[in-house]
């Protein structure tokens, strides 16, 4: 007999959405979710954008012409076969719990999802410049102009900031009555905008679609409101998540069920596993392990890159391979990857460990990847110039193609020519004139997103150091400050004159107002007093900034030009003329 009570079926976002109007249940926290969460989810989403084919602007990607002679020893990798890797074009998002209540449907679980796929879609909304009849629309609003989702906040920021047409486009002003979810929501406007930056309206369009139809949830109904509280209990209190590690080690040791020693086998894989993740720390080890998938699959990686690594083994490294894999080479791997973080703690990171620690700052880690067979197949007079290299052209295309897919499908090209026994000029990589261009903007323009400028101003002040990279740059205490601050209050009047809101948001966010500092927060002190504090601060930066008498707009202007000419001069690109 049907469960009248509880039912479950499968629908897309936009068969979701356009069930009626949602609000929190009473049970359900504020919108909580973090940069980081919001990154990931958007992140996954557009790498399997890219992966079902459905993305319609494929950027050409250059490798040299003509055959290269081999610089280094090969490493025996399995080609790849990406038949292998073809799926239908879905993606599953998670679980949503509903109850139906007098008005709206009330959400007991999924909140934190739903509200961050309703921000994306506002998002893709106002950079498509969608007209009313626009699909997406639907997904925001009801026919009668009723917001799909409705927050209780005690600034109406969902409404105000992001449903409000073309209002994630503009910059976002100061409230008195901001909270912390409503600074998440604002971050997670900027993340979107960050990742889509310099999309073309086919490519924005297509990803919306797939957004709407290619994303699905289970989305479970409950009539009874008290069962749907417990089932947000259940949901949210029970149960440990499986880590990727604990996926790939129990099939692992599987591969050596049909083995005459699998016993033995088991142990040593288990062994060597252990080791590597007490050496490692949980952290690391995650890092690490992706680093093994990209060297080995060398393809773009979602949140199920473990499942995809087990495979690609039982696939590529059958019977006695696969232990050989599991120890032998792994132990290899762990290798490189230690001595990639070796002087992570040292107070000055000197010769190639400078540029270990400058990649270290970047939010992609396909480069991990890179390092570690260069330290693996490179000769040891090759080995310092070729991370050089790599450090260079890593950050040039993370200002210039700020695209994780993109990037990841880049980089795999160049692991696999390296893997091959090839280096080439550049680590491998060409730069075209439109992304010398698009670097060149990008560095002298605003600025806008929190983790972007971070990478950015952490990065270029290292550069700075040469190769000697001190500590405070990577630090977790130190932070990236504004000269002239986010709330100047009554102390940059002088500043401010003249200038209107938009004017001033746009210098504040240039290279020419930023500097690290190692840990102080001055806040929105007037700035005699800032430089007073930055002269003793131990900051190549703030030490400079320190000696200007005063501070204004065309100050800030200034030394962007300056940091963009001192930074390209250091990347010393090879510019393609095609």
């Amino acid at each position: 007999m049907p469960n009248q009570v509880i039912r479950s079926q499968a629908l897309s976002i936009g068969e979701l959405l356009r069930l009626g109007s949602f609000r929190p249940a009473r049970v359900q926290r504020e919108y909580c979710w973090t940069e980081h969460q919001q990154a990931g989810l958007l992140e996954d989403l557009i790498s399997a954008f890219g992966e079902f084919g459905l993305d319609p602007e494929i950027e050409t990607d250059a490798l040299p012409e003509g055959r290269e002679l081999p610089s280094h020893p090969a490493l025996d990798l399995p080609d790849l076969n990406p038949d292998l890797e073809v799926t239908e074009p879905y993606v599953f998002v998670g679980t949503v719990v509903l109850h139906q209540g007098d008005v709206h449907l009330d959400i007991y679980d999924g909140l934190q999802r739903l509200t961050t796929f309703t921000v994306f879609f506002a998002v893709l909304r106002d950079l498509l410049e969608a007209d009313r009849k626009h699909p997406v629309n639907s997904l925001l609003a009801d026919d009668a102009g009723i917001w799909r989702l409705g927050l209780s906040m005690k600034h109406n920021t969902l409404e105000a900031d992001i449903l409000a047409p073309g209002r994630t486009a503009k910059r976002q002003r100061p409230h008195p009555q901001l909270t912390e979810a409503s600074h998440r929501l604002r971050t997670c406007v900027n993340t979107a905008r960050a990742m889509f930056k310099n999309w073309k309206p086919e490519r924005l369009a297509a990803f919306t679609a797939f957004l709407a139809e290619g994303a699905i949830v289970t989305v479970t109904r409950i009539s009874d409101r008290r069962i749907a509280a417990k089932a947000f209990v259940s949901i949210n209190s029970g149960g440990l998540p499986l880590k990727p590690e604990e996926i790939v080690k129990g099939q692992l040791i599987d591969l050596t069920s049909a083995l005459p020693d699998a016993d033995d086998a088991a142990k040593r894989i288990l062994n060597v596993w252990n080791g590597i993740q007490d050496d490692l720390g949980p952290e690391g080890f995650d890092d690490f392990l992706r680093s093994v998938d990209f060297i080995e699959r060398r393809m773009p990686q979602s949140s199920d890159y473990s499942i995809q690594l087990m495979e690609h083994i039982r696939r590529n490294y059958p019977g006695q391979q696969g232990v050989r894999w599991a120890t032998d080479l792994l132990l290899q791997y762990r290798s490189a990857f230690k001595w990639i973080h070796e002087e992570n703690n040292a107070e000055i990171a000197d010769g190639v460990h400078a540029s270990l620690r400058r990649l270290q700052l970047l939010k992609w880690d396909q480069w991990r990847a890179y390092a570690m067979l260069l330290k693996m197949r490179s000769r040891p007079g090759d080995l310092a110039a070729r991370v050089d290299q790599l450090d260079r052209a890593c950050f040039a295309l993370t200002v210039s193609t700020p695209d994780p897919r993109r990037l990841a499908e880049m980089m795999g090209k160049r692991v696999e020519r390296f893997a091959r026994g090839t280096f080439g000029r550049q680590a491998g990589f060409i730069f075209t004139q439109a992304q010398q261009e698009r670097l060149i903007r990008n560095l002298s323009g605003p600025i806008t997103e929190s983790p972007r400028r971070s990478t950015i101003m952490r990065w270029v002040e290292a550069a700075m150091h040469g190769d000697r990279v001190p500590r405070y740059i990577v630090d977790g205490r130190s932070s990236v400050e504004h000269v002239y601050p986010r709330n100047p209050e009554e102390n940059w009047t002088a500043f401010e004159n003249g200038l209107e809101f938009n004017e001033l948001a746009t210098v504040r966010e240039m290279m020419g107002n930023l500097c690290v500092l190692p840990q102080d927060e001055l806040g929105n002190a007037p700035f005699d007093e800032k430089r007073k504090a930055y002269a003793r601060f131990r900051s190549r930066f703030a030490n400079e900034i320190a000696k200007y008498k005063g501070w204004s707009p065309d100050t800030v202007r200034d030394r962007t030009r300056r940091i963009t000419d001192a930074t390209l001069k250091f990347l010393n690109l090879e510019v393609s003329a095609n």
